[in-house]
């Protein structure tokens, strides 16, 4: 019984046929009618539509009709009261948030995953945000959640070393992971699992020691970087070389624009595709070519080539960048 009221409108479907069920039966023993009069007679009384008797009723046969009527208003209040109650209940409201939450979940792709939304976390869900690069929360703290949930980015609530939790994130489709955690711990075992179920995803890891290093690398991670250290190094040049710091933080602003490092792959259908960067001319400064199948970065000239699946690396202020990655992916009007 407890079982049954815990489903609303199991409960109302119950009632409603237990009671044409007795309806029914009832007029069969009072009246001796076919089972088919006596089931119209049921509709057509508890719905109230009063299209007339099938048949004349007996005196016991009104009465039973009168209290069939009664039952059948009831029930219908009833049915009423619990829809009500059950698509304005917090419980139903919070369910259907969670349904349209996973499906908009399914419909990201080629998005970055962020396990752990700590001050690290948000910092690269940040720049990923000015970017409009889509991008999913991972965390356990409820509070992060709402967090999130307020400000309308994506986010599950879970622990990014859970299969199910990646799964829901869409690792199959996503192309890069940063595990952000509080301890290296974690990470390792975030790492770990996101490598096992899909291998060509990019993994960049926190690490908070030295000696985990090693490990977050075994485990399959492409990138490790240690907050700590790139503070320390960063420090270390503003003591040293205080001017050239100064001015590669000044280079990155221009009037009212900023500037921006960004990577762009030459695609094999891109119209810049085979072009030498004086045959392209680009309106961007290009600083480093990588061709497909190599790791060194090449100082460029005028006649490198950019060839299919070559990856530039270039600085432009961000209508600059827009422009060039229309031209690239052959948008260009």
């Amino acid at each position: 019984m407890k079982n049954l009221l815990n489903r609303p409108f199991l409960s109302v479907i119950t009632l409603v046929l237990t009671m044409v069920l007795l309806g029914t039966l009832g007029y069969m023993a009072i009246e001796g009618w076919s089972f088919i009069d006596a089931l119209y007679m049921t509709a057509i009384t508890m719905s109230t539509i009063g299209y007339g008797e099938v048949r004349s009723l007996s005196p016991v046969g009104r009465v039973y009709t009168i209290g069939l009527i009664a039952i059948g208003v009831l029930t219908a209040s009833f049915a009423i009261t619990v829809v009500v109650e059950l698509f304005t209940s917090r419980q139903f409201l919070n369910q259907l948030r969670t349904y349209r939450r996973q499906k908009a979940l399914k419909e990201i792709n080629n998005h970055t995953i962020i396990c752990g939304f700590g001050r690290l976390g948000r910092n690269v869900a940040r720049e990923l945000h000015t970017r409009n690069l889509p991008l999913i929360v991972i965390d356990v703290d409820e509070k992060v959640a709402e967090d999130c949930q307020e400000k309308e980015v994506p986010v599950i609530m879970g622990n990014g070393a859970d299969e199910n939790i990646l799964h829901q994130a869409g690792i199959e489709r996503a192309t890069a992971l940063v595990a952000a955690a509080r301890s290296d711990a974690e990470n390792v075992f975030i790492v770990l699992t996101a490598r096992g179920i899909n291998p060509n995803l990019k993994i960049i890891t926190r690490c908070n020691s030295e000696g985990s290093t090693r490990k977050l690398e075994k485990a399959g991670a492409d990138t490790v970087i240690s907050p700590y250290m790139t503070a320390g190094r960063r420090i270390a040049q503003m003591l040293i070389h205080p001017n050239v710091v100064s001015f590669l933080d000044g280079v990155l602003e221009f009037g009212d624009h900023q500037m921006r490092l960004e990577e762009f792959i030459i695609g094999k259908n891109s119209p810049l595709a085979g072009l030498t960067l004086q045959e392209a001319r680009l309106k961007v400064a290009v600083l480093a070519v990588t061709q497909p199948g190599k790791s060194q970065l090449n100082h460029p000239n005028a006649t490198t080539r950019l060839t299919p699946g070559a990856a530039i690396i270039v600085m432009g202020v961000d209508e600059e960048l827009k422009k060039l990655m229309a031209v690239i992916e052959g948008n260009h009007q």
